[in-house]
């Protein structure tokens, strides 16, 4: 078959060329449709359990969404910072995307009468005094729902909590971030003003997401340029590489829009992976083409360019076979992102294989020898006496070479004990940047932007079922995430102070269902009924206990969920309280669930990569041999994460398969070419000197083009993304390493016989 596509290309290389560039076209028309997903939300499967639960929350109770906006000031009670947070609250609540806010100056208060209680605002007249104050913050360090909560305990900041109504389009959160900026601006100074919430959060994403994309893609183009040229000396040689780089990515984004695909953080790398990992084929054929050019300058272009097929299709195949295996292996992962990024990458590499195989060998029919300068050969002869010296010194002390490289790999490995899991979107950016500094404030002085809410089902009238809430509510409280756990429960307890002449041994739930519906009703009478509706639902028989959190970290979050969860189970009953949810138990599922994803896939491509290579050099050791390098390479990858506090979040996740899908290649050329040289008659010692000599320049500048590419990733706004570039620079270079050192050492040392046979002697 190989050889038709080869008769095919040389007979009719220009419908080929013609016919790729307007697929490449066709495909390329789809692309400004594409579009940017920031929701943390949509990394999940949308029928996986805590997602629906969301969904059934917020079409019960309203969003859960909040934004939260903090004042900061020598006196929060002053006229002047009173009246300001007044009109802040009462702007805020003109807008369109807001249900509900509430801060110190709009909050209710149930206040004891006469005839029972009513509802008023905690601060009817501001305070002129230092014993009004005083009277005022006496008020408010006794309503767990205000203090702490609006005021921070140390009276110095004010807070403001917005919920806001459930998104109904994609811009909805770029109009938050807008209207609430423009509030800060206009009444920051002498106060100091933090904003911060998940909707702020992924407009931030979405902006620095913009941002990457319009940086790293044509960075990426600019380095594979300048790395083509420095390393082939030739505009062919750079030309059909990046031709073929370009064609693959418009291919794959164009077909990303095709399957309704939206770019969240993860697949947004999908472009720049491309640059990186699409030339890796066209490399391989074009440097053969210059090395046999050189050796026979007098070769025709047909019998040339089915030379170097014959030695590479194999390899190129192979090594273009198991890479797609290494990303289809992110399929076994349950978070739709990964197996996003692994299916397009998968396509994108299939892309430039199969045009590399067409294009590359059309275009080398139809254009002129290389111009080949001197120095290129002068270059070429340069590296190759360092690859013999290369050869030699890793032939020669093999053994403790091996030995040294698996003390190093077994010390280097410990750091894996160490690594932490992290999914929260605020650990994107820097500690130093506002969005974090923001968050951080918040957290540490209103209880968080965070939330875990519980549904429960029963008669919210009944004091029994209310005592369960209350119960729920005070193992909550006892977690050190958890800053409030605000219920119906905090209203009715206060009515029942509030009614009984604010007799503190009244703050208690009702004794009764008829003083619940009393009390509810006096409620309707002076209050407003939209207070409760975050809490009840209009029939009483659905509750929310809403839970604020102050510590979003991926460990602790999980912990709050499977805590909850197991307390609900053993005390409570989940038929009454079926379901946990919100931002916070999210993230931390989110987090198991990449770690399971990450085992799985790891597994699934070494697994997958150890068959390949063993079926096709029909020899399990062969298999064995192969993973070696890949194995070592992994494990000091990880135990780097461990020692130098990198997290496994969405982006680090993909490491492991993507670095086997590419770093296999290594391995595979040389293997293949050292079995050539062996069956030509080359002893162990040579055959590891003509490969090094031959294929081994290919690979270096394959993996040097990959090094490059990756490097790219290093410039985004993305602390998961710049790390997952510097650790897959770490990574190929690591498979580097071992291909061309402990690979050929293993096979001198070994003598495999799918190399040189059963009867051959050392």
């Amino acid at each position: 078959m190989i050889r038709a596509i080869v008769d095919f290309d040389l007979k009719y290389p220009r419908t080929i060329i013609a016919f790729s560039i307007l697929l490449t076209l066709l495909m390329g028309w789809n692309i400004p449709k594409m579009q940017l997903e920031p929701d943390v939300k949509a990394l999940m499967p949308q029928d996986f359990e805590i997602i629906t639960s969301m969904k059934e929350m917020e079409d019960t109770f309203g969003g859960n969404d909040l934004v939260v906006v903090s004042l900061t000031s020598e006196n929060i009670f002053s006229p002047g910072t009173l009246e300001k947070i007044e009109a802040m609250t009462a702007e805020i609540e003109t807008l369109a995307t807001v249900d509900q806010v509430t801060s110190i100056t709009n909050v209710p208060d149930v206040q004891g009468t006469p005839d029972g209680f009513e509802v008023r605002e905690l601060i009817e007249d501001f305070p002129v005094n230092e014993s009004q104050i005083d009277s005022l913050k006496k008020q408010i360090a006794g309503n767990k729902m205000i203090y702490g909560t609006l005021v921070s305990t140390d009276f110095k900041k004010a807070g403001i909590i917005a919920f806001l109504n459930v998104a109904s389009h994609e811009n909805t959160d770029k109009e938050i971030y807008q209207t609430f900026m423009a509030i800060k601006h206009k009444y920051e100074g002498p106060e100091q003003i933090h904003i911060a919430g998940l909707p702020i959060t992924r407009r931030e994403v979405s902006t620095t997401m913009t941002s990457d994309m319009k940086k790293l893609f044509p960075y990426g183009i600019i380095l594979m340029i300048l790395l083509l040229v420095f390393s082939f000396r030739s505009w062919m040689g750079t030309f059909l590489p990046f031709v073929v780089v370009i064609m693959s990515i418009v291919f794959t984004v164009g077909l990303m829009v095709l399957f309704h695909v939206k770019m969240t953080v993860v697949e947004m790398m999908i472009p720049v992976m491309l640059i990186a990992i699409a030339n890796s084929y066209s490399i391989q054929i074009v440097t053969q083409y210059f090395v046999e050019y050189i050796r026979n300058p007098k070769a025709d272009k047909d019998s040339l360019i089915r030379l170097i097929l014959s030695y590479l299709t194999t390899p190129v195949f192979l090594s273009g076979f198991t890479t797609l295996i290494g990303f289809l292996s992110l399929q076994s992962h349950i978070l739709p992102p990964a197996k996003h990024l692994g299916l397009f990458c998968a396509c994108g590499t299939t892309i430039a294989f199969i045009f590399s195989l067409t294009f590359i060998p059309a275009a080398l029919k139809l254009l002129d020898f290389p111009m080949i300068l001197k120095t290129s050969t002068e270059s070429s002869d340069k590296t190759s006496r360092f690859l013999v010296g290369w050869g030699h010194i890793f032939v020669r002390f093999r053994k403790p070479f091996l030995i040294f490289c698996l003390l190093a790999i077994i010390a280097i490995s410990t750091g894996i004990a160490r690594i932490i899991v992290d999914t929260n979107p605020v650990a994107y950016w820097k500690k130093s940047s506002e969005i974090r500094q923001s968050n951080d404030v918040i957290d540490r002085n209103f209880g968080g932007s965070s939330t875990l809410s519980i549904l429960a089902k029963g008669d919210i009238k009944d004091p029994e079922f209310l005592k369960k809430i209350e119960n729920l509510c005070a193992f909550l409280e006892k977690q050190p995430a958890v800053t409030r756990a605000n219920s119906i429960v905090d209203q009715l307890k206060r009515m029942n102070q509030a009614f009984h002449g604010d007799s503190s041994q009244y703050n208690v739930i009702p004794a009764t269902n008829e003083e619940v519906a009393q009390y509810l009703f006096l409620y309707s009478l002076t209050g407003n009924t939209k207070d409760l509706d975050r809490f009840v639902d209009y029939d009483y028989t659905q509750a929310q206990i809403l839970a604020r959190v102050n510590d979003s970290g991926s460990k602790v979050s999980y912990k709050l969920y499977t805590d909850t969860k197991d307390y609900i189970a053993k005390n409570l009953g989940t038929e009454n309280f079926p379901s946990v949810s919100g931002m916070a138990p999210l993230i931390g599922v989110l987090s198991e669930l990449i770690i399971d994803g990450q085992i799985r896939s790891l597994l699934l491509s070494i697994i997958s990569v150890f068959l390949i290579v063993a079926v096709f050099f029909r020899s399990l050791t062969a298999g064995l041999i192969s993973i070696i390098p890949l194995s070592g390479a992994v494990l000091c990858l990880f135990g780097i994460m461990g020692y130098i506090g990198i997290t496994l979040n969405m982006a680090t996740a993909m490491l492991s398969s993507i670095m086997i899908g590419v770093g296999i290649d290594y391995t595979i050329h040389f293997m293949y070419r050292f079995r050539l040289e062996a069956q030509k008659g080359a002893d162990a010692e040579n055959a590891v000197i003509r490969t090094l000599t031959t294929s081994g320049k290919g690979i270096i500048y394959n993996a040097t083009s990959v090094i490059v590419g990756f490097m790219v990733l290093m410039l985004s706004g993305f602390e998961p993304i710049y790390f997952f570039g510097f650790l897959i620079v770490v990574s190929i270079t690591g498979c580097l390493l071992g291909a061309l050192t402990i690979l050929p050492a293993l096979l001198v040392w070994i003598r495999p016989a799918f190399v040189f046979g059963k009867r051959s002697t050392r």
